[in-house]
């Protein structure tokens, strides 16, 4: 019997797309801002909006998003888990940020790497 990996290929890579569409994750930009991801509604709705699609087309049951209800940031495992599961690496990073008022402040950002490369 096949596994999700082998008969849903297109559909897994199709949802990773969209995924990288959404997070504007691209050959010249391989890095998003968790500040930005926390700040934006629409992209992490658009997130959440493929749920169904991870839950068919990927062997989900053991990730945290799914199996625990108090996770603090549900899109943002969601994004790791499903770059985990299409082979990618993503690493994050603490940045200082000065602002407009000359004011510094840590984010998070994070990398995202093909491991095929």
């Amino acid at each position: 019997m096949k596994t999700k990996t082998e008969l849903y290929t297109n559909e897994r890579q199709i949802i990773l797309d969209k995924l990288f569409e959404i997070l504007n994750i691209n050959e010249e930009n391989n890095t998003f801002f968790l500040g930005d991801l926390d700040n934006n509604e629409t992209k992490q709705n658009q997130i959440l909006e493929l749920e169904s699609d991870i839950r068919k087309y990927f062997v989900c049951g053991n990730w945290a998003c799914f199996t625990n209800h108090t996770i603090k940031r549900k899109v943002l495992s969601i994004i790791k888990n499903l770059i985990n599961a299409m082979n990618y690496n993503i690493i994050s990073k603490r940045k200082l940020i000065i602002n407009k008022n000359n004011r510094y402040h840590d984010t998070i950002y994070y990398l995202i790497k093909n491991n095929s490369i």
